[in-house]
C-alpha cells in the first residue's frame, strides 16, 4: 500500500514538472516531494531491485546539507540560495515568497484567466529578486490547473478585467471596502480645499469629554486655548468635521503576571489654511492604569512625549525640549513636571483612556515653553505585532 502511494507522489510529480499541469495549493506540491523521500524505504522493501533508491535519494538531500551550511559562511552566504529552494521544495506554500502568486486579472472567460503572477527568488545579487510572468490559467478541478505562457497572446472574445487579482479572492469584499473608504476620503479632502478656500471665520472649538469608552477623542488647552481632533474627514458614511484619532500599540513585554505597552496616538486640528497642525503623543512603558510622572528629556524621549507639528509655519514643538531647562531663566523655573494618567487599557476591547499635562516648546535656546493642560484622550488602537 505504501509502495503505491510512493508511485502516485512520483506520477503525479512527473506530471506536475513535465506538462503545464499544476497545483492549486503548493502545499501539495510539497507534500508529493516529501512522500517521494519518506515512502522510499518501504519501496525498497517491496521490489528489492530498487533498493538503492532510498539510499541515493537520501544520500544526495544529507549529503548536500553541509556544503551549503558551509557555504553560507561565504562573504555573500552563497549557501543561502541552494538551502531556500531546498526548503521551499519539501516545504512551500501558497503563503511562501518563491510561489508563484497571481497579483493581476487582464481578460477572463468563464472560469479561465489571463494574469500577472510574481514570485522572489533568493540571489547573490540582493537578498531577493522579484520575477514576474503573464500566463493563461484555466482550472481543471479544483485541486488542478492548467498554466501556459502567455506573454503575446491577446485571446479574442475574452472579457476585458484589467483589476487587481485581490477582487476575485476571498479578501475582495474587503478590498471594496477600502476603495469605497479611499473614494470617500477624497470626496472630503476636495470639500476641505473648496472651505479653505473661502474666507471663514475660525470655528469655535470645545473640548471634548473625558469618556473611557474609544470614543476617538483627544483634546486639551495649549496656552489657554482649545485644541482638539479637528478636521474634514469620512467616517465611513459621510463628511465629519472630528475624524477619529488614531492610535497604536506595541507589546513590549510579556510574562504570566506582566504586560507592558507601548503606544502612539496620533491626530490632526485643520481648522482653516493658517491653521494646520499635527500632534503626536508617545506612552512609553505602560502596564496598566495609573499615573506616569518625568522631569526630565531622557524620561519624555523613552516614557511620555507630546511632538506638535504646526503645517503651515513648519515649526516643531516637544516635550522634550520644554524639560531641557534651556531659554530664559525666567522661564524655566515655573517649569512643571509632565504627567499622563490612565484611566483604563482594555486589551481586549482595545481602548486607551486617559488624561495628561505638560509644556511643549520649539527647539531654540530662547523658546518659551507654552503649558498644556486639561489633556484627555479616548481611543481605540490596533496592536502592532513585534
Amino acid at each position: 500500500m505504501l509502495a503505491r502511494g510512493w508511485l502516485l507522489c512520483v506520477l503525479l510529480s512527473l506530471l506536475e514538472w513535465l506538462t503545464p499541469l499544476a497545483f492549486s495549493n503548493r502545499a501539495v506540491s510539497s507534500a508529493l516531494h516529501c512522500g517521494i523521500w519518506v515512502l522510499s524505504p518501504f519501496v525498497a522493501r517491496r521490489l528489492p531491485e530498487l533498493r538503492w533508491l532510498p539510499r541515493l535519494l537520501w544520500s544526495v538531500l544529507l549529503g548536500l546539507l553541509p556544503v551549503w551550511l558551509l557555504l553560507c559562511l561565504w562573504p555573500w552566504g552563497f549557501g543561502l540560495i541552494p538551502l531556500s529552494y531546498q526548503y521551499h521544495f519539501f516545504f512551500g506554500t501558497n503563503d511562501s515568497g518563491a510561489t508563484w502568486k497571481t497579483t493581476y486579472i487582464y481578460a477572463r472567460q468563464n472560469g479561465a484567466v489571463v494574469a500577472r503572477q510574481q514570485c522572489e527568488y533568493w540571489s547573490l545579487h540582493s537578498s531577493e529578486t522579484r520575477h514576474s510572468r503573464t500566463v493563461k490559467i484555466v482550472p481543471l478541478t479544483p485541486v488542478w490547473q492548467w498554466v501556459t505562457s502567455a506573454e503575446d497572446e491577446h485571446p479574442q472574445g475574452w472579457a476585458l478585467v484589467d483589476k487587481a487579482a485581490v477582487y476575485f479572492g476571498p479578501d475582495s469584499t474587503k478590498q471594496y471596502r477600502a476603495d469605497a473608504l479611499k473614494a470617500g476620503q477624497q470626496r472630503c479632502w476636495q470639500e476641505q480645499q473648496r472651505l479653505d478656500s473661502i474666507p471663514q471665520s475660525a470655528p469655535r472649538l470645545t473640548l471634548p469629554p473625558a469618556t473611557q469608552r474609544g470614543a476617538g477623542t483627544l483634546g486639551f488647552e495649549l496656552a489657554g486655548k482649545v485644541w482638539r481632533n479637528f478636521g474634514h474627514c469620512f467616517d465611513g458614511q459621510a463628511c465629519t468635521d472630528q475624524c477619529p484619532v488614531r492610535a497604536s500599540a506595541a507589546l513590549e513585554y510579556v510574562d504570566p503576571t506582566t504586560r507592558i505597552y507601548s503606544f502612539r496616538i496620533m491626530t490632526e486640528l485643520h481648522a482653516g489654511p493658517t491653521n494646520r497642525q499635527q500632534l503626536s503623543i508617545w506612552l512609553g512603558r505602560v502596564s496598566g492604569p495609573g499615573t506616569y510622572e518625568l522631569e526630565s528629556p531622557q524620561e519624555a524621549s523613552e516614557n511620555f512625549d507630546l511632538v506638535l507639528q504646526d503645517k503651515v509655519t513648519d515649526s516643531l514643538y516637544s516635550q522634550a525640549n520644554a524639560l531641557d531647562r534651556r531659554g530664559p531663566r525666567a522661564a524655566t523655573q515655573d517649569i512643571r513636571p509632565a504627567r499622563v494618567t490612565i484611566t483604563r487599557l482594555d486589551p481586549e476591547a482595545r481602548i486607551l483612556s486617559g488624561t495628561f499635562e505638560g509644556q511643549l516648546r520649539a527647539d531654540a535656546p530662547r523658546a518659551k515653553p507654552l503649558q498644556v493642560s486639561k489633556g484627555r484622550f479616548d481611543v481605540h488602537y490596533f496592536l502592532v505585532r513585534n
